[in-house]
């Protein structure tokens, strides 16, 4: 048996985002998973570092994965462009008027 490498292929900080790439990956048939890190500080006064995900491809698979990242990377920033419009059009509409 063969052994896989994987690469990065992209990282980002929140942990369903990477799910969801993941997801988008492995339904168009490529091998990946998301991997944590992150979120340590190297000194305890120091901050903690941001945590962050990775998400690996196969290394393979990694030029097909690169569109599909940036497509799904596009898709989640609409989604919650229109998330935060719809709650405030929501937040506004709960008002209640003074006077």
């Amino acid at each position: 048996m063969n052994p896989r490498t994987f690469t990065v292929a992209t990282t980002t900080t929140d942990p369903l985002t990477a799910e969801r790439l993941v997801a988008v990956l492995t339904d168009a048939g490529l091998d990946a998973f998301a991997r944590a890190g992150g979120a340590a500080s190297a000194n305890s006064f120091g901050p903690a570092e941001a945590g962050f995900f990775d998400v690996l491809v196969a290394s393979e698979g990694v030029e097909q994965a690169a569109p599909l990242i940036a497509a799904e990377l596009e898709a989640i920033e609409r989604d919650a462009t229109a998330n935060a419009q719809a709650a405030e059009e929501e937040a506004l509409s709960s008002e209640n008027p003074t006077g």
